[in-house]
């Protein structure tokens, strides 16, 4: 299967746990993730959608597979349960998680009723997959999404834009 006809069907699935609710974000701000999306590698995608309440994609930025990344964009879907109904329930469960592991700096960049974009920090923590993360969580009414772009070590500048914009351009329809 080539992977434009697997990138709409990837991006299609997100939304698998809402059914009504699909999330859309425009991935040509970050022109990493467009080339790779556009290049036709299917071994830099990976779907999992084995717990339907849970479904994750992953786009390898920069490595040569999912196991071996530097730079990656991760996409989440899940459903809302009682103590998970808001962005800001997610980001404070990440928060924790966070905390649980190592020392951390967790920033705030936007939130609005339904969203919250922050960045967290791990400098010298084996135990994070990554050092530097961008997130934003969208609340619809059936589903959360999050959307997370993950670096192995420092996040420069123009970087950090571009996957700002990324994440800023995520919505519901």
């Amino acid at each position: 299967m080539r992977l434009l006809t697997l990138v709409p069907l990837v991006f299609g699935l997100i939304s698998a746990p809402a059914m009504a609710e699909r999330l859309q974000f425009d991935h040509r701000l970050s022109p990493p993730l467009k080339a790779v999306l556009d290049s036709g590698r299917e071994d830099l995608v990976h779907f999992d959608a084995s717990n339907p309440k849970y479904v994750v994609d992953q786009i390898v930025v920069r490595g040569s597979s999912i196991t071996d990344w530097t730079a990656l964009f991760e996409i989440i879907a899940r459903s809302p349960k009682r103590d998970m109904m808001t962005a800001v329930d997610w980001m404070a469960e990440l928060r924790a998680r966070a905390d649980s592991l190592c020392p951390n700096t967790i920033t705030v960049i936007a939130q609005d009723d339904h969203s919250i974009t922050f960045q967290r920090q791990s400098r010298a923590c084996p135990a994070e997959r990554a050092e530097t993360a961008l997130y934003r969580i969208v609340a619809g009414k059936r589903s959360l999404f999050l959307l997370a772009a993950l670096e192995k070590g420092p996040m420069d500048g123009a970087t950090q834009q571009q996957w700002l914009a990324v994440l800023q351009s995520a919505h519901l329809d």
